[in-house]
C-alpha cells in the first residue's frame, strides 16, 4: 500500500473535477448535436452554458493537465468513493426500484 502525498491527493482531486467538467461539456455537445437543447433552453442561455463549460474546462486543464495514467486512477477513485458513501446507492438502502432516478 502506498501513501499518497498531499500533492498527489490534490492533483487527483483537481483531475476528478476536470473529468467532471469534460463530461458536462460532452453532454452539452451531445444536446447540441441531437437538437434536444431546444427542448430545454433558449439559444442564448444554451450558448452561455457551453461557453462557461469550455472556460471551466480550460481552467481545470491548466491546474491538472491530462495524464492518461493518473486520470485512469482518478476515475476509479471517484467511482469507489461514490460506492463507499452511505446513501450513494439508493437500492442498497432499501429504496424500492421504482424510485431509481436512472429509470424513466
Amino acid at each position: 500500500m502506498t501513501i499518497a502525498t498531499d500533492s498527489e491527493r490534490g492533483r487527483t482531486l483537481i483531475a476528478r473535477w476536470r473529468i467532471l467538467t469534460q463530461r458536462r461539456l460532452d453532454h452539452l455537445v451531445d444536446l447540441y448535436q441531437s437538437g434536444r437543447w431546444k427542448l430545454y433552453h433558449q439559444e442564448g442561455e444554451f450558448l452561455a452554458m457551453v461557453q462557461e463549460a469550455r472556460s471551466a474546462l480550460k481552467a481545470w486543464e491548466a491546474l491538472a493537465p491530462v495524464d492518461p495514467v493518473q486520470d485512469k486512477v482518478a476515475e476509479v477513485a471517484a467511482a469507489q468513493l461514490a460506492d463507499d458513501l452511505p446513501g450513494a446507492n439508493p437500492l442498497a438502502n432499501g429504496v424500492a426500484a421504482e424510485h431509481d432516478l436512472r429509470k424513466s
